[in-house]
């Protein structure tokens, strides 16, 4: 898979069957799509593309301020899930406020047909495009038959009676739905950070913690809680089970993530950890005494063992 990262390292286009948009998570709905393109792509013997951009549009475009951008994948999360799809080629658009301002005529013309070399547009039914999204499934429809592309329409991928979107997606991860989010992933929900040095509390409780501090301070983090999670670590995988809270049994007042490595003893200091969420266990609590945290934790334990 190629990946040129801004327009102005197009070096050349052969036809090509396009699919754009943020694709945040990758889920199975873009599976679907993507999957599409490349089908497409070699039955016509065409180059199969995706266009996407970073920063996140949402990152640029001016929001209200009880909106936090919070995202399921950052830019090397996203090319690397990608890489197993067949896509012979990824373009990155560098997302500006200047680039905002382009108009859907603009980007159709300039962008998908003399960059890209687009002859089948592949999108899905919500898509929406250019300055202030006005371009949209209609609109390009109408645009198609004008400027001899072919557009091809994908609609919504569902599990049972439900939808799968990113929008979706992250709501249930805030809520702490980490199983059903997985499920519309295609894998369980992770996000990677460095372990920091905490308080040395969990030692002493016998269940040492390390605390992570998030790579991207974009990544969404679940909703608090105990939970089940896999520890990627030196290319080795862990049972564990992470904290995301407050610590009340301590008086704690800053949010933190702390994880607990099953069955691993060693100095971690510095070091990345990718972890995965495969279910939430409980919520975070106030317990009256430390020895009352550890029978918890305990159980805790054997839940995470078993799961």
């Amino acid at each position: 898979m190629d990946v040129t990262l801004g327009l102005d390292q197009l070096t050349g286009s052969n036809p090509s069957v396009v699919t754009v948009g943020t694709f945040d998570g990758i889920h199975l709905g873009h599976r679907k799509l993507i999957g599409k393109v490349v089908d497409i792509a070699r039955k016509n013997e065409m180059q199969s593309t995706l266009l996407t951009f970073d920063p996140h549009p949402k990152a640029v475009v001016a929001q209200k301020t009880q909106d936090k951008l919070c995202l399921l994948t950052n830019l090397d999360e996203k090319l690397e899930l990608l890489q197993n799809l067949g896509l012979e080629r990824v373009v990155i658009i560098k997302f500006t406020r200047e680039f905002s301002e382009i108009d859907y005529l603009a980007f159709v013309n300039q962008i998908l047909l003399d960059r890209l070399k687009t002859r089948i547009l592949v999108v899905g039914h919500d898509h929406a495009f250019g300055r202030d999204r006005a371009g949209d499934i209609s609109t390009l429809k109408k645009m198609s038959n004008a400027l001899g592309f072919e557009l091809i329409e994908v609609g919504p991928f569902t599990l049972g009676n439900k939808t799968v979107s990113s929008t979706i997606i992250r709501r249930l991860i805030s809520e702490g739905s980490v199983e059903e989010a997985a499920t519309m992933l295609g894998r369980p929900y992770s996000l990677s950070g460095v372990v920091t040095r905490g308080d040395g509390r969990g030692k002493r409780l016998t269940y040492p913690t390390a605390n992570l501090a998030i790579s991207n301070h974009i990544k969404l983090v679940p909703q608090g809680g105990v939970y089940a999670v896999d520890c990627r670590l030196r290319n080795t995988v862990y049972r564990g089970m992470a904290n995301i809270g407050t610590k009340p049994t301590f008086g704690g007042l800053n949010k933190t993530l702390e994880i607990h490595l099953i069955d691993f003893e060693g100095n971690i200091y510095g070091e990345q950890i990718t972890i995965s969420f495969l279910k939430r266990l409980r919520d975070e609590k106030k317990f009256n005494s430390e020895t009352q945290l550890i029978e918890q934790l305990t159980i805790d334990k054997q839940q995470s063992m078993k799961i």
